[in-house]
């Protein structure tokens, strides 16, 4: 019940602002955009060029929904919905963990979406599964990493382009295949861009998908720990 009433809340603040609608429709604007761009690319420039940017594209998919919930925990934030809620039987910490679990839900839909329609990695159900499920934890780190050092729509932006380089750094992952990898593993989006670039390039790696995985959720899962707690600080909750 709680989980449906924060589901209503979120939709509805999504609805009223034209911004958030065009961030929850940013998916199927990728996919359009790569179902043209990459078979352009691959014909006109290289291969290699064609799997960065769907890398890039896969892991933009759960980002977009993270910058969605975190702006909307701003208006949370400024609307003094969290404070309200101090009177209520909902406690605040469940109120936040809920919305960041619907950020979560919201980005491994649309990233299997991305990743079926697009059809562009060589990999197993399982594994596009795995991805999925790795790849969608990038949501509620974004969320909470806009919301650990903003406090407003202003400095959110901000943070929001910062934490882009979550998607960037890991693009390295492509072209290093040698225990030098292991430098990039504090990056959250290593992991997973790393399972990703096994599916789009077949060679020898240092660790097989399985490894990759358990090493890309418990880094992700300590991030998350980390900013929340933060975060939760930041708020005095």
């Amino acid at each position: 019940m709680m989980f449906k009433r924060i589901l209503l809340h979120e939709l509805k603040g999504i609805l009223r602002d034209k911004m958030y609608m065009f961030f929850m429709l940013y998916p199927l604007i990728l996919v359009l955009v790569s179902l043209w761009l990459v078979p352009f690319i691959k014909d006109n420039a290289s291969e290699l060029a064609a799997n960065i940017v769907v890398l890039v594209f896969i892991m933009m998919t759960a980002f977009i929904y993270g910058a969605v919930t975190g702006f909307t925990l701003l208006d949370d934030q400024d609307d003094q919905v969290l404070y309200s809620l101090r009177i209520t039987p909902i406690k605040v910490s469940n109120y936040i963990l809920i919305k960041l679990g619907i950020s979560y839900l919201f980005g491994l839909s649309a990233t299997l979406l991305v990743i079926f329609i697009t059809n562009f990695l060589d990999a197993s159900i399982l594994d596009v599964f795995l991805i999925a499920i790795l790849s969608s934890l990038q949501a509620p780190i974004v969320a909470l990493l806009v919301n650990a050092f903003a406090s407003n729509k202003v400095e959110g932006f901000v943070v929001m382009k910062v934490s882009g380089l979550i998607l960037l750094i890991p693009v390295a992952s492509i072209f290093i295949t040698n225990w030098t990898e292991l430098l990039l593993g504090i990056v959250p989006g290593f992991w997973v861009a790393r399972m990703i670039s096994m599916s789009l390039i077949p060679s020898e790696y240092l660790l097989n998908t399985y490894y990759y995985f358990a090493i890309g959720i418990s880094v992700n899962l300590l991030f998350i720990a980390l900013l929340y707690k933060k975060y939760t600080k930041r708020i005095g909750l």
